[in-house]
């Protein structure tokens, strides 16, 4: 029993304009479990990167929404608008870089219900590096688990891409040999930069790569099959509630899905039993019941307290 995607549907809205948070107190003073600078790679770009998603992290916990559009990646900033500031310089704001986002198939989103959860309409309340990686000279991961104030915990994946600016050519280009501007230049040069062999200057040394954003990708600490929740609780995520109910139909456990809705949901719905009778009178609920298979197609994570997935369900009856 498909659920599709309709482009009339109601686009969810972050809201973010409109919330006023708190910056949180919370030290990130990360301390990392295990890590690998990648085969034949220095250190000092794994540490640029580990610099620049620190000041992400610092940045989500003073709740400093715009800033984070410059440490975000070019490609997670196409399809924004601009807005051109008196200076005639032009901006992105972080509200219309989240929604453009959001318009895009879902893997496209640079991030997920987690990290927009966990990152941006709140900040972690602890967070502990678990690992980082090198995958080339350009790519950074790092896998942190997180902890909400709530006591939800997460384990945050953060993938970062450096670019290397351009050289000046000013500064890299040399004066014709002889000449008085390869005089001036030559005596102008500090002396650990001395001349090359062949009376030009030596090679400047390679820019500094600047690293940006990519993406982030969040996942339940702890799997539904090993906390076996038997109903709604702070500790959850949204995503593992949708799994335990979905888990629970598939049984055709009515009690444990009945448990897992929400209290305004339980309030309308009334009991168990009533639960059941909507479950067998309505068809579009129905193929709930015993279905053979079910994929999330869509995840969003609208405001603090609203998050919202559409599944594919396969019915037993095909």
């Amino acid at each position: 029993m498909p659920t599709a995607l309709h482009d009339n549907l109601p686009r969810p809205q972050l809201g973010l304009r409109r919330q006023h948070r708190r910056p949180s107190r919370c030290t990130v003073a990360p301390q990392a479990l295990y890590h690998n600078k990648g085969p034949g790679l220095g250190s000092e770009r794994a540490e640029g990167a580990q610099r620049a998603l620190s000041r992400v992290l610092d940045l989500s916990q003073k709740g400093d929404k715009e800033a984070m559009c410059d440490f975000l990646a070019s490609d997670n900033l196409t399809g924004a608008p601009t807005l051109k500031m008196p200076s005639q310089e032009e901006v992105v704001v972080f509200e219309d870089v989240m929604e453009s986002m959001l318009l895009r198939v879902p893997n496209r989103h640079f991030l997920d219900s987690f990290a927009i959860r966990h990152l941006i309409l709140a900040s972690p309340a602890s967070t502990q590096v678990l690992s980082g990686l090198m995958l080339g000279p350009a790519k950074y991961v790092q896998r942190m688990a997180v902890s909400s104030a709530s006591g939800e915990q997460s384990i945050l994946t953060f993938t970062m891409t450096a670019t290397t600016p351009p050289a000046d050519a000013a500064q890299t280009s040399s004066p014709e040999r002889g000449t008085a501007a390869a005089t001036v230049a030559s005596a102008s040069v500090p002396a650990d930069q001395a001349s090359a062999p062949d009376g030009g200057l030596a090679p400047l040394p390679e820019p500094e790569p600047v690293w940006r954003l990519q993406g982030v990708r969040g996942e339940p600490r702890f799997s539904v099959a090993a906390l076996q929740p038997a109903g709604p609780s702070p500790e959850l995520s949204p995503e593992q509630i949708v799994e335990a109910q979905l888990a629970a139909l598939q049984r055709k456990d009515v009690p444990s899905a009945f448990r897992l809705l929400s209290p305004g949901s339980q309030r309308i719905i009334g009991d168990e039993r009533q639960f059941a009778e909507n479950l067998a009178r309505h068809r579009r609920y129905g193929g709930l019941l015993g279905h053979i298979a079910a994929t999330s197609v869509r995840r969003c994570m609208a405001r603090p307290s609203t998050y919202m997935e559409i599944v594919s369900v396969t019915s037993a009856s095909g």
